[in-house]
């Protein structure tokens, strides 16, 4: 049996990407201190889309009172006092919902635009210092990769801003895994663990 509660961004203009990442450096900071012992928390968003992280946030786990615990941390009630977001209160995962799996893929940050477009301004300079004729492979504007939103986080040791780059993986009625990182997210490699898709229930 797992549950869940969820956080609704309430502010038309919100950064939704950016409150995300608040929401998963408080878990992150939860999950490293004292009270949660272990990995259990997965974060799933229910409002998802191509274009858009979506304008909420749910975290799931067997353990209700580590969800209990939380959901009233202070960060949270600061921002729902000021009447930035909403937090539900902590309801049962129907068995019936589909899963997903939320993926921290930092190798998919070659596949951005962004990245692809230094890319090829490095091979270029280098195919001119070589005195060669630079010829751009035409796959390369095929690499970006759908399903990928990027999340900017704060490093709890350095402060620094980093992004985590997550990817979408839609899983259908598969099995149910509960192995997550620090941050509620699957791995390509180590962490298989997977949410409900609660994009009907939010």
């Amino acid at each position: 049996m797992r549950y869940f509660f969820y956080i609704k961004y309430l502010m038309p203009s919100a950064n939704h990407a950016f409150l995300a990442g608040r929401c998963i450096a408080c878990l992150h900071g939860f999950i490293s201190g004292p009270k949660i012992t272990n990995s259990g928390i997965g974060v799933s968003f229910p409002s998802w889309a191509t274009g858009t992280v979506g304008d909420s946030i749910a975290f799931v786990s067997k353990d209700i009172n580590s969800l209990s615990y939380l959901s009233s941390a202070r960060y949270f009630k600061n921002m729902a006092d000021e009447g930035f977001i909403d937090v539900s209160d902590i309801k049962m995962v129907p068995e019936t919902l589909e899963e997903v799996r939320f993926i921290r893929n930092q190798h998919i940050a070659k596949s951005f635009p962004g990245e692809i477009k230094r890319r090829l301004i490095r091979s270029k300079n280098r195919a001119e210092k070589r005195g060669e004729t630079f010829m751009p492979s035409s796959a390369v504007s095929d690499r970006f990769v759908d399903q990928c939103h990027v999340i900017p986080i704060d490093s709890r040791s350095s402060g620094q801003r980093f992004p985590l780059y997550v990817q979408l993986e839609a899983l259908g009625e598969e099995s149910k895994y509960d192995n997550y990182n620090s941050y509620g997210l699957a791995t390509q490699h180590t962490h298989s663990g997977t949410v409900p898709n609660l994009k009907q229930i939010t």
